[in-house]
This record gives C-alpha cells, sequence and structure tokens, in this order.
C-alpha cells in the first residue's frame, strides 16, 4: 500500500495547480493508470470548474476498474503529504464504476475510506 501511495506523491508533484494531487489505480500488485490533477482552464474564467480532479482523469484511462483500488495523495506547499481524501463528487464517480476501496494521504498518516 505504501509504494502507491509513493507513487501517488510523485505524480502529485508533477501537478501545476495550486493543490497538488496525484493518484494511482491498482489492482492487486499491478498499477493500471495514474495521474495528477490539471488545470482545466482558467480559474478566472470558470473557478468552480477550474481543474480535472486526478481521479476524473483515472477514469479516463481505466478500460475497466471494477474491483481495483484508487490510491490518492497531496503535496502540500512545502512537499510534505497533506490530506487528500476524495471529495464527494469523485467518491461517488469511483464507487459507481465499482472501486470499493481509496486509500489516501494525511498530515499525520495514511488513512483509507470504503466507496461502496
Amino acid at each position: 500500500m505504501l509504494a502507491f501511495l509513493d507513487l501517488a506523491l510523485k505524480q502529485a508533484a508533477h501537478s501545476p495547480c495550486r493543490y497538488r494531487v496525484g493518484a494511482v489505480l491498482a489492482k492487486g500488485s499491478r498499477v493500471l493508470a495514474h495521474a495528477h490533477n490539471r488545470h482545466r482552464n482558467a480559474p478566472s474564467v470558470d473557478l468552480r470548474h477550474a481543474t480535472f480532479h486526478a481521479e476524473e482523469i483515472l477514469m479516463r484511462r481505466a478500460g475497466s476498474p471494477r474491483g481495483c483500488v484508487v490510491y490518492v495523495a497531496r503535496l502540500d506547499r512545502s512537499g510534505a503529504p497533506a490530506l487528500a481524501r476524495p471529495c464527494p463528487r469523485c467518491q461517488h464517480a469511483l464507487a459507481s464504476r465499482g472501486i470499493g476501496i481509496a486509500h489516501y494521504t494525511t498530515s499525520h498518516g495514511p488513512d483509507w475510506l470504503r466507496l461502496a
């Protein structure tokens, strides 16, 4: 589990967004997809929909994610892990695609969430 969270942290480091988030989709010991959040459009144009969440990008890349586990990580300004619990919209999207568990970073260590 920690290896997948480390990979998600590496993905978050590539994000150009204010909140740097990365995500990894895995089944067993195999990584199926990885992504980081990205700008959709300028925040001055549409603040509410300024970014694609990393989880959204994973869903676009994943063929059939049923039975997979998602790992989500966020880096704060200093580069330390921060709270990366998926938002309610992403939780719903992940659960509807058959993903049952999300592991995520917090400032105190990893945590997890049952989605289904």
